[in-house]
């Protein structure tokens, strides 16, 4: 009986150091953070794609309203 146990024993020691050998935590944060730095330099440059046309769109929006406002006022004078 004493026997079987023992065997048992080492040999749940022999399945947990091997997983406990092959699992490396050190990797996986370092794969996280290069993750993380691409995800965020995606939405970096998608927010910029987003951007850039609504602030020329606003940018022409608030042109056309100051013409107006001068055609309006040039309107006024005369």
């Amino acid at each position: 009986m004493k026997k079987v146990l023992s065997y048992g024993l080492i040999g749940a020691l022999l399945v947990s150091g091997a997983f406990w050998g092959c699992s490396d935590k050190q990797d996986a944060g370092s794969e996280k953070g290069a993750i993380k730095k691409m995800t965020e330099e995606t939405a970096r440059e998608s927010v910029k794609q987003i951007r850039t046309p609504i602030d020329k769109a606003r940018s022409a929006a608030k042109q056309q309203e100051e013409r107006n406002k001068e055609v309006g006022d040039a309107a006024e004078k005369q």
